[in-house]
């Protein structure tokens, strides 16, 4: 008879604990489909609006080339990270894949003509000081399980990918992400600003990604300081007088 209550208390307490994970499971899908869904669009000019900015280049590698606008469509082809295509049009609705909602645009690279989702497409790209043939892209990366907004920077060059990092930021947009000018034509590191522009370097909060030994590392170390040229020590950039101002 013991043997039968401890065999019941035990069921008893396994259905509890499955019922507990249950509700657990459709809390966090609850938070994640609220957190998803209000996600702001990424969204880009179409060539109808503006032939300039209609002009983009892929953030991804093999990005997929479709003959319609979804994931059920027959894929085309696959094209690579950097490549430039002009945004023709693009679809009615928005799709969130992997947590980043976005239309799909059809674009024209050469003679070939399909549909790529908005979120294969760079937010913004930018050419390295350094080495004119290496590119910077950025762009959304969904989220993490904590449900922190997630960004990306890929360095590449002649379509093949360098180097790739992933960071989180709650306020980060492309009008906030620049390549930093350097008077320095010798030098081999590139200093992207998550914050602003150059009037921004002696800012507390502000967030930097440095490229060096094609290599990109976050860092919050650039300190203005007294100098005759920009010069780099590992994470610590250096800014002569009149380029803090």
């Amino acid at each position: 008879m013991k043997t039968l209550k401890n065999t019941q208390k035990n069921e008893t307490m396994s259905i509890s604990k499955r019922i507990v994970q249950s509700l657990l499971i459709v809390a966090v899908l609850f938070i994640a489909s609220d957190v998803f869904s209000q996600t702001k669009e990424v969204e880009f000019d179409v060539y109808t609006t503006s032939a300039t900015k209609a002009s983009k280049y892929l953030l991804a590698d093999d990005v997929a080339l479709r003959d319609c606008p979804s994931v059920q469509c027959e894929q085309l082809t696959t094209i690579n990270i950097g490549t430039n295509v002009r945004l023709l049009a693009k679809s009615s609705t928005p799709h969130t894949i992997n947590g980043i909602k976005s239309r799909w645009y059809k674009v024209k690279m050469g003679p070939q003509v399909g549909w790529v989702w908005g979120g294969m497409i760079s937010q913004k790209t930018m050419v390295s000081n350094a080495n004119p043939e290496i590119k910077f892209v950025f762009g959304e990366a969904g989220y993490d399980f904590k449900g922190n907004k997630l960004f990306q920077v890929r360095a590449l060059k002649n379509g093949i990918q360098i180097d790739k990092i992933v960071f989180k930021s709650e306020r980060l947009n492309q009008s906030k992400i620049s390549l930093l000018n350097q008077k320095d034509a010798k030098s081999e590191v590139d200093v992207i600003t998550l914050s602003g522009t150059q009037k921004t370097l002696a800012a507390d909060s502000a967030s930097y990604i440095v490229f060096k030994n094609n290599k990109l590392q976050k860092t919050s170390a650039l300190v203005a300081s007294v100098g005759t040229k920009p010069t780099f020590t590992g994470l610590s950039y250096v800014f002569c007088n009149d380029e803090e101002n």
